[in-house]
Formats: C-alpha cells, structure tokens, sequence
C-alpha cells in the first residue's frame, strides 16, 4: 500500500467512545480528574482500541521498540542486535522487545514506503498492540525549526534529510493505519510524527509523548503537536528510553481503569460528599 493511500485511510478516534472512557473515569471511586495524565492516556488507548469496555480495554501484551537507524549506524545497530547495548536489557524490563532496522532507501518517498512496511510487518508478525518509536540519529540539522511551517510531508521531509526520520514517518502513519498507538521519544520522533500529521492530522490521535527530552526545542515541538509528556528524564537522544520508561505509567493508567471500581460497581449509592461526581462536576463549572 502507498503511502498517499496509507494516510487516508486514518480515521479519527470515536468522541462517544473518548467520552465514555473519560465517564468511567470520572465516576471511580477517587478524586475526579486525580490521575491527571494516566486518564488522558488511557481515554486516548480506549478510544483506539475503539471500546470503553473495562474488559476490552488492556494492557496491550506485545510492545516493540523500533529502533531505526541508516549506514553511518551499523555497528550500534549490530551492538543492539547481539543485546550489547543496555536499551536491550531495559526494554526486556519493562516487557517490550527491540527490533533495530537499518533502512537503505536513497529518497524521502522511499524511505516513507520502507518504514511504513518494515513497520506494518513486525505488528502483524508480532501481534504487537503497542510501538515505542527511537532513533540512532543524534545529528539532526541545527535548522530544523525553520521548516515546520511547510505544509507538504513529503517536502519537509525532503528539506530535512535525515533517513531516520522519513522511515519513523511512514512507521507512525502505517501504525496509526493499524489502530496500534506510538509512543513517541525525543525530537527525532516527534519530527516524524509531525510530518505524519501533515498527510493526516488525525494520525497524532494515536500518538503518545514519553519523555520531554532536553533537546532544543522539544518542548515546543511537543506543544505544537498538542501532546504533554509525563517524564522529563533529562536526556539529549531520541534512541527510546523515555518511551520505553513510560510504559510504566501507560500499564498504570490501564490498570487503574481496569481494576479500580466505579461507585456503581461497588454499590455504594450514597458517596462521601467531597467524592461525589455530583459536588466535582459543579466545581469544575464554577472554575
């Protein structure tokens, strides 16, 4: 499938489904809105895997790291494949596999294609529910904030001229094609998801931003992709640590949604005033 047929067939998340996580939520037995990040995480999870079903709605099982870098990589990319690298032994931590790709495409349009592929065969081979997105590439143009005004993906991705990121690119639209979330790590990443968005905007619905990173001008970048972060871990690379760290607090937010009890589950029916969803949602109006 081409990439220009891959973009549209992105759908938006269903509003109902994003409105009924967020209801079940906020009638949990807790402080509506107290798990801040966690419920916006999990409504956005829900609302991909298209079911505010408790039941439904799971820890996805299989969650691969994409490491993606070109040539001018292949001694790392060969350490991280022989499990040399500690991001191997982290990533086995937190339940998630590595997969390192080397791309060789010599144009943005066939990068696009190779990452969109290379990405759509390791989640149908691995059954993966969740991509964690990283990089080998430290060495972005300094100059990079001057071509985010360009509407056209392919010609940012054309001025840009990094490899890694036009195969991160079709990697994050053929993710979101699949209904598979990305968790995105770093400037790098969110390039790519950035110039995603510009072959379809609905496909940062099914983004997800790990780390702030103390690259410069991740934060900005991160405020024009409308994500929040929850971890500032202090780090200048996109390789997926931050991603992959915040796997915790996505499990986490899953759970809680799974397992805690709303107050109608529980039976109880008459609610400690201060908890109530009755006394919350007027003081949310008087705000």
């Amino acid at each position: 499938m081409h990439i220009e047929e891959l973009a549209t067939k992105i759908q938006p998340l269903s509003k109902e489904i994003l409105e009924a996580a967020q209801k079940r939520f906020d009638n949990l037995i807790k402080p509506v809105g107290s798990l801040a990040q966690l419920e916006s995480m999990t409504t956005r999870y829900a609302g991909i895997v298209g079911s505010s079903d408790k039941q439904l709605v799971v820890i996805p099982e299989t969650r691969l790291l994409l490491l993606w870098g070109e040539a001018k990589h292949a001694a790392e990319i060969e350490a991280v494949m022989l499990k040399k690298k500690a991001i191997s032994v982290y990533a086995a931590y937190v339940n998630a596999m590595v997969i390192p790709l080397l791309v060789i495409g010599e144009s943005a349009y066939d990068l696009l294609e190779e990452g969109a592929m290379l990405t759509g065969e390791y989640i149908g081979e691995e059954k993966a529910g969740l991509i964690c997105l990283g990089t080998c590439e430290n060495d972005l143009r300094q100059d990079w904030k001057d071509m985010l005004e360009e509407e056209n993906g392919l010609l940012f991705l054309e001025r840009l001229q990094c490899p890694s990121v036009s195969a991160m690119t079709g990697a994050v639209l053929q993710a979101a094609g699949m209904r598979v979330p990305v968790m995105l790590d770093g400037v790098a990443t969110c390039l790519a998801a950035l110039a995603a968005a510009k072959f379809n905007p609905f496909v940062l619905q099914y983004c997800f931003a790990g780390d702030e990173s103390a690259e410069a001008g991740c934060s900005e970048l991160l405020q024009r992709l409308q994500l929040q972060a929850p971890l500032r871990l202090s780090r200048n690379s996109s390789e997926g640590i931050g991603a992959l760290t915040c796997l915790h607090l996505f499990d986490a937010g899953i759970k809680a949604y799974a397992e805690m009890e709303t107050f109608e589950e529980a039976g109880v029916h008459n609610e400690k005033e201060d908890y109530s969803l009755k006394v919350q949602e007027t003081q949310k109006k008087s705000v």
